[in-house]
């Protein structure tokens, strides 16, 4: 049987074919489209931050160490924190730095205090006032955990080019002003 007979078959050969241009898509359409893709970003970069936690946690245990000062994420947080505003915090400065309640607040400060990460002692003036004091316990834990997360890092970013994360980090920082401008 000749080729051409096979063709006749088969009908017009995939490549062949006359597709018809597609219309434009409408104001609604593109719009639907762009927030798609919008949340799909902010999945991704909701997924990111998780497994970078993971991935801190999971170098951290191989090497038999904490993933982050005090044991956790929030606990690591607040050693941040007071390690930013210098020698001595009360509750409620805490609590306004982590955005929580004071109730929260006291409640972390006391587990840091059992760890022995934190002191926390009366106030001068008000006995009710709570200063907390990061302890150097908490200090030399706070810079090992920060150690573990450049290693975590260095491993993460290594096949990463420099342009590629700085671009992505100015998108990130035209989303956070944006949704920061939203707040306004």
């Amino acid at each position: 049987m000749p080729t051409s007979d096979f063709r006749q078959l088969l009908g017009p050969l995939p490549h062949a074919r006359n597709r018809a241009p597609r219309p434009k898509p409408t104001l609604q359409e593109h719009l639907r489209l762009w927030r798609r893709e919008v949340l799909m970003l902010i999945n991704e970069i909701r997924y990111t931050a998780s497994a970078l936690d993971l991935a801190r946690q999971a170098v951290a245990r191989r090497d038999g160490r904490w993933g982050f000062a005090g044991g956790n994420a929030r606990r690591h947080e607040a050693l941040q924190a007071l390690s930013r505003r210098g020698l001595c915090h009360s509750i409620s400065g805490l609590a306004r730095e982590l955005r929580c309640s004071r109730q929260a607040a006291h409640r972390l400060a006391t587990a840091l205090e059992q760890q022995g990460l934190v002191s926390i002692e009366p106030g001068p003036r008000a006995r009710r006032s709570l200063y907390v004091q990061l302890s150097t316990r908490g200090a030399r834990e706070l810079a090992s955990a920060e150690q573990d997360a450049h290693l975590c890092l260095d491993a993460i970013g290594d096949e990463l080019k420099a342009g590629e994360m700085r671009a992505l980090g100015v998108a990130l920082r035209r989303i956070r002003e944006r949704a920061a401008a939203l707040r306004r």
